[in-house]
């Protein structure tokens, strides 16, 4: 997702970038709660306090755990020959049109159109058996005065697994929506982050997700569960197209009819670009509502106790 060049105050690259988080120089998904936590947290020594205590933290392990660990199986065969991860990293190519507001004239509208492939940790070589492609079309906006305004409103992600690694190809849309679509996803929200990283979250599609290729860190296959999300994580730099990145995201995933689709060079403008990206993708499921009910009604019974053991004393 873009960083956009009309206010680009992020230095790096992609690749920089990519390098950087992996020395942990950036933000990452915070790490699981250690299972020894628990058996050495302060609770009550009464029977009652401990067991309530054990339990509450227990399911608090397993939402933290839910949240930053997923595991994937790009063959779609089962739990396993999956692999477990906190991030997938992911690379490739977009294109944004920026549209000035009708109702703010110091904002503008955005739409993007573009294409990904998981890599594994060298961030050159494809993830897993078989090539992991994400396409992706979001919009929003944001202000000319401040580039920690802009919002992502709308949009879809989908998710492939192609047997062929063809991305970057005429094959299909820039070679990223072949195979099987695994998962589809629904934008709903997103921004800038403070480090000048572009932030996009977006809900799976009810009935999208295929079985056997994404569980959750349980091992609970993800096409069962009922709320699925995906996170994306990307830093962009500006980049000069070549032939194939204007014909098949330019000119076919965005449509465009204009310069570089009509005979004539496209040229980046300020207000129509292409860009290359890199950054990370999160797969995760909400708790389910039965153990976000067991949680709260576990810290309430032990604020009573506490409450109770106060009072006596």
């Amino acid at each position: 997702m873009a960083f956009f060049s009309i206010y680009r105050n992020h230095s790096g690259s992609a690749a920089s970038y990519l390098a950087d988080r992996n020395a942990g120089a950036h933000d990452a998904p915070p790490p699981a709660i250690p299972s020894k936590e628990i058996m050495t947290s302060p609770c009550s020594a009464k029977r009652l306090s401990q067991l309530l205590c054990a339990l509450t933290l227990g399911l608090a392990s397993q939402f933290a755990l839910a949240a930053t660990e997923w595991q994937l199986n790009p063959a779609g065969n089962g739990l396993g020959g999956a692999s477990r991860l906190s991030a997938l990293d992911v690379g490739g190519v977009g294109y944004v049109q920026i549209l000035p507001s009708s109702t703010d004239p110091t904002g503008f509208n955005f739409i993007e159109h573009g294409a990904y492939q998981a890599l594994q940790s060298d961030k050159s070589t494809p993830f897993g058996a078989q090539d992991l492609t994400i396409t992706y079309t979001v919009m929003g906006h944001g202000s000319l005065l401040n580039p920690f305004a802009l919002s992502f409103t709308s949009g879809s992600i989908n998710l492939y697994a192609d047997r062929n690694f063809d991305f970057a190809s005429t094959t299909g849309s820039y070679g990223a929506d072949n195979g099987n679509r695994i998962a589809s996803f629904s934008v709903f929200g997103g921004g800038l982050n403070a480090n000048g990283m572009v932030s996009v979250q977006a809900n799976a599609v009810a009935g999208s997700v295929l079985a056997g290729y994404l569980f959750a860190a349980d091992g609970s296959d993800l096409a069962k569960r009922n709320n699925v999300l995906m996170n994306l994580g990307v830093f962009n730099q500006q980049t000069t197209p070549d032939s194939l990145l204007v014909a098949e995201v330019v000119c076919g995933m965005a449509g465009s009819t204009g310069a570089g689709c009509n005979g004539t060079p496209f040229v980046n403008t300020p207000f129509a670009y292409t860009v290359k990206d890199g950054g990370y993708a999160t797969i995760s499921a909400v708790p389910e509502p039965e153990m976000v009910s067991m949680l709260l009604a576990g810290l309430g019974l032990i604020s009573v106790v506490a409450r109770r053991r106060r009072a006596v004393v």
